[in-house]
């Protein structure tokens, strides 16, 4: 196991502005974009010379795609580095963000890219907000979404997030209007227009929700939910076989779902009765 930053005592760690020289060896590395071998020539050495050149050695482990121990060297660099300044932005902080996302540890990068945002970063909350998606953090979601909403009033990406947030957590009221905001704003937001047929099925807007889906569908025709909330909606509308298809698409996306699998089974049932006479 390679160390932990006991690698350097805040005294090494070089501050920025104050550049110095790399190493021959580290120079020739760096000049042939060598990255994987020059984050290897910085676990040789001594703990001052990563520390005097650290922006150069995060940068090799991010370069290099070694995001454990970036994670690890980051972590560790920050209360060295904000000891007299406090919290501020840094590299080590905007790589440890993106580091703890490609690790898929999605709740933890969303708050540090957070913590960015508090510092100024202006990608902070909206990459917050896509990493407490991915966590379906919701309550997350909707706080992140919501200072988004402080530093960029009526953005459309921020208003889609927190109508996600408040419709994942039932407060379907709540949500319709701010989702039919985002959407008048940029219609081409796939997931807005269907958590909005969610919103409407649940209401039993049927018709408006087939609509709503529909337009989810056409720009994203793999969204599992939009599938199976439209073939919940056809469904409603006696639209028997249209709903068969949706819920046969939903499952071969999500073969073992039981729930997917009933309604499927229910919508066939109706498919295959005779069409009823007309006078």
């Amino acid at each position: 196991m390679l160390p932990l930053l006991l690698l350097f005592p805040f005294a090494q760690v070089q501050t920025q502005g104050l550049a110095l020289p790399m190493p021959a060896p580290a120079e020739a590395l760096y000049k042939a974009g060598d990255w994987a071998g020059l984050a290897d020539w910085f676990e040789t050495v001594p703990p001052a010379t990563r520390g005097a050149h650290y922006e150069t050695w995060i940068r090799a482990l991010q370069r290099s795609r070694r995001w454990e121990r970036l994670v690890t060297v980051c972590e560790a660099l920050q209360p060295q580095l904000e000891a007299k300044s406090g919290p501020h932005l840094g590299t080590y902080r905007l790589y440890r963000a993106q580091a703890l996302s490609q690790l898929g540890r999605h709740a933890e990068a969303a708050a540090a890219h957070a913590e960015n945002g508090r510092l100024g970063y202006p990608d902070g909350f909206p990459n917050a907000c896509a990493e407490a998606r991915l966590a379906q953090d919701w309550g997350a979601l909707q706080a992140y979404a919501e200072a988004l909403l402080g530093t960029r009033p009526g953005d459309a990406m921020a208003l889609a997030w927190k109508g996600e947030a408040l419709a994942r957590q039932d407060h379907l009221a709540e949500a319709e209007p701010i989702l039919r905001e985002a959407l008048a704003k940029d219609p081409k937001i796939a997931y807005a227009w269907n958590n909005l047929g969610r919103c409407l099925n649940e209401r039993k807007a049927w018709g408006e929700a087939c609509e709503a889906l529909d337009r989810a569908l056409a720009l994203d025709p793999g969204q599992l939910e939009a599938l199976f909330n439209r073939g919940r909606a056809r469904f409603e509308l006696k639209l028997y076989k249209e709903s068969r298809d949706d819920f046969r698409a939903a499952l071969a996306l999500r073969p073992d779902d039981p729930i997917i699998a009933e309604n499927l089974r229910q919508a066939e049932r109706y498919a295959s009765l005779p069409a009823p006479k007309r006078r």
